[in-house]
């Protein structure tokens, strides 16, 4: 059995269908069209000083496959237990449904390398048990090598001749240790710093001490690790490009800690960033990651039920009161008959049309010459079977006013009904 696509019974399918990939086109469009390129700090394809291309291009270099989550923190649930997850800065705070993810995550095998000093990244440092000082540290050791107090200067744990600069770095004033979270190897700074307490940017000999401080160390957590540096800035390309080896050693600590891993796999979580909405990424982070950030607390869920059973209940009752009605032409013309426009059967002859046919034809040729006054055309048809003494001299001027003038609807029915009532005298 052969089936008629494109018969009138499949248009509905049709025009959904039409409808879907109009919409498809109109959302998916604008993500292909990006008006700048100025993506917010610390993210993966950022080539500007402040930016973590360089990082990311020494992963692959090294071998690793780097990917990073735009929409939402969902895809990390995916991840295997042997990736790297990268954590620096962001804007947005994370939910704690999205910090139970990451702690899962890293529970279950996984590696986080968070770069914490302020914002997000900050609350989930304390979530996970790292209490770090509101204040930067300071080093009172300013040379020509360190023009900045606030440049902290200290030797690689893994290679005394290289050289680790953090940069308005904090103090882990605190780590919450237990059976499942120990601390494994911790970097501390020269004692020549000390905790800029009321930020004056200068040293207090008496209430600022000068000793060792912890700024960066590789925690157990679980069956996992997580390496924390307390400078959001610590992995920017403006520091690689200075010739520091914080890059190289970060590397070479998780290259240690995925080792006995095959699949070697970085993810920069780059989701609680804010991206300029007119870009690409922010486009999709702005909208489809609000909508999907939102849809996970229960009075959105509950308020987009109520919105579609509105329109649900609404939609169908709003249609059925403004319901566009058809024309008298437009009725008219869908039933008119003419020679031009012949019915044919299913054999090609011709099909004479019925009289109702025939009556419509005749008004619509009618209203299509007189489309003006067609009323007065059929009030003065109807005259003409109305003998002239049945019509005395105040009906005749009214109705000779009406014929010189546009009538309405009501006005026709008027005088057609008084016509009626006339022709209905007997004549004298």
């Amino acid at each position: 059995m052969k089936v008629n696509l494109f018969s009138s019974k499949y248009s509905p399918f049709f025009k959904m269908l039409i409808q879907t990939l109009l919409l498809f086109v109109i959302f998916t469009l604008p993500l292909s069209i990006n008006i700048t390129s100025t993506p917010p700090p610390y993210t993966m394809t950022d080539t500007g000083p402040s930016g973590l291309s360089t990082f990311a291009n020494m992963l692959v270099n090294d071998g690793y496959n780097v990917t990073r989550t735009l929409l939402s923190t969902e895809p990390i649930q995916d991840l295997p237990s042997s990736s790297v997850l990268v954590v620096v800065g962001g804007a947005k705070k994370y939910r704690d449904s999205e910090k139970a993810v990451i702690d899962s995550f890293v529970a279950q095998g996984g590696t986080l390398l968070l770069c914490a000093s302020e914002g997000a990244s900050f609350d989930l440092a304390e979530y996970l048990g790292f209490y770090l000082t509101s204040s930067i540290l300071l080093d009172t050791a300013v040379s020509n090598t360190t023009p900045s107090p606030d440049l902290l200067l200290l030797d690689s744990p893994l290679n005394s001749t290289e050289t680790l600069c953090f940069f308005r770095a904090k103090h882990i004033s605190s780590i919450a240790t237990s059976y499942h979270q120990w601390l494994i190897l911790p970097i501390y700074t020269p004692n020549t710093t000390f905790i800029d307490e009321n930020n004056d940017y200068q040293w207090n000999m008496i209430h600022e001490p000068l000793r060792p401080y912890i700024v960066a160390s590789l925690i157990g957590r679980g069956r996992g690790r997580i390496l924390i540096v307390t400078s959001t800035s610590f992995l920017t390309n403006d520091l690689g490009d200075l010739g520091f080896s914080n890059i190289n050693t970060t590397i070479k600590i998780l290259g240690n800690i995925t080792a006995s891993s095959e699949q070697k796999l970085v993810c920069f979580e780059e989701s609680h960033k804010r991206w300029p909405v007119t870009t690409t990424e922010g486009i999709i982070n702005q909208t489809y990651g609000s909508i999907i950030l939102l849809s996970k607390t229960k009075l959105f869920v509950f308020l987009v039920i109520i919105i579609l059973l509105l329109f649900y209940y609404l939609t169908p009752r709003f249609t059925e009161t403004y319901r566009k009605r058809d024309s008298y032409k437009k009725f008219i013309s869908d039933r008119m008959w003419s020679r031009r426009r012949e019915l044919y059967d299913t054999f090609g002859t011709a099909i004479k049309p019925t009289v109702e046919e025939q009556y419509l034809s005749y008004l619509y040729f009618q209203h299509e010459l007189y489309p003006g006054k067609a009323y007065n055309y059929f009030l003065a048809e109807k005259l003409k079977f109305i003998p002239t003494q049945l019509i005395n001299e105040e009906e005749r001027k009214l109705l000779e006013l009406a014929l010189t003038r546009k009538l309405d609807h009501q006005s026709f029915l008027f005088l057609f009904k008084k016509l009626e009532e006339i022709q209905k005298r007997k004549l004298m």
